[in-house]
């Protein structure tokens, strides 16, 4: 999908007007919604961070458009997901001119951790405790994550990406932020563990302050 087949997909799926903006190198929809606002990437989908699925015989090409949910001026959020993409965005261009095997890439998929990225959106200078960010499947929808795609041959795709010869899926994939202690048991004790400790909690994940 091209920036504007992107749009109007993401706001089928969210509730109210959208406001884009642009942050750094991508397009990014914002909703408030009362005292909750919602931002999602509109254009992270060209961005091939070397995710695929493979069912049976078919190999398919996996992107994203990650969004953030927050108590919070929409802008929060907002910022927050161009940094997750400009962080995946600058590991996947590393991993490919890399020389040095022990490069390992970052993949834009669930459990994947994101060091540092509200640090990189200016959180903690307005006063949020969240420092650290990781992936995870969006549960606003409940179970079912809806997902578009393209068949082989037919991806509407935009520069700088290159058309292939796979077939692709697009979802949306919700960055979660996270406090230094969060970020601690995520790193040592691993997501899921962070996740049930969370959950035991009640943490109010729309917090940005907890």
């Amino acid at each position: 999908m091209n920036t504007a087949e992107t749009a109007h997909w993401i706001n089928r799926l969210l509730p109210g007007t959208p406001e884009f903006h642009q942050v750094g190198a991508f397009k990014v929809a914002g909703y408030t919604l009362e005292d909750e606002s919602i931002a999602c990437s509109v254009n992270f989908g060209r961005v091939n961070t070397g995710l695929v699925t493979e069912g049976g015989a078919e190999t398919v090409d996996v992107r994203s458009e990650i969004l953030s949910l927050a108590r919070a001026d929409v802008s929060v959020p907002g910022r927050a997901v161009g940094a997750a993409a400009t962080m995946l965005l600058d590991a996947s261009l590393s991993f490919k001119s890399a020389t040095d095997s022990s490069v390992t890439p970052m993949h834009a998929q669930p459990g994947q951790i994101l060091p540092c990225v509200g640090i990189m959106a200016n959180l903690p200078q307005e006063g949020f405790s969240v420092v650290h960010g990781i992936l995870a499947d969006p549960r606003i929808w409940g179970p079912e994550i809806p997902y578009v795609r393209e068949e082989a041959g037919q991806v509407n795709v935009e520069a700088p990406d290159e058309a292939g010869d796979l077939a692709r899926l697009t979802l949306p994939l919700q960055l979660i932020l996270l406090t230094e202690e969060e970020f601690a048991i995520a790193l040592n004790e691993g997501s899921d563990v962070m996740f049930e400790r969370m959950a035991e909690q009640e943490v109010d994940l729309l917090d940005l302050k907890r």
